[in-house]
């Protein structure tokens, strides 16, 4: 999988918020995650502490990110930044390929 085919399968999981961003917004989104995705710690983890770490990264993007959003919009995308993360996690979990395809897009500037 490619970091565009990631970009519109995150965005075809998302829920309306994703309108009141856009896909430009969401797409920075993506690539910052997946850029700093912590592969090595999520791996050794079980299915209870990922989730919990899910939470903790969102958070951690959240702070970092500058997306250009005015403060009226910073709640809208504070959730919008874990409905990813949320997808991001669950995408990973599925396949050892889909965790080899993030390690790819990782190195891959």
């Amino acid at each position: 999988m490619t970091r565009d085919e990631l970009d519109a399968y995150v965005w075809s999981q998302l829920s309306v918020r994703k309108h009141a961003a856009g896909r430009r917004v969401v797409s920075r989104i993506v690539a910052d995650a997946v850029r700093d995705w912590p592969s090595a710690a999520m791996a050794r983890s079980d299915h209870g502490e990922v989730q919990a770490f899910g939470s903790i990264y969102a958070k951690s993007l959240a702070r970092r990110g500058n997306y250009g959003m005015g403060i009226i919009l910073t709640l809208v995308l504070s959730a919008l930044i874990s409905e990813v993360v949320k997808t991001l996690i669950r995408w990973w979990l599925e396949s050892r390929d889909n965790r080899a395809a993030m390690q790819a897009m990782r190195e891959t500037p």
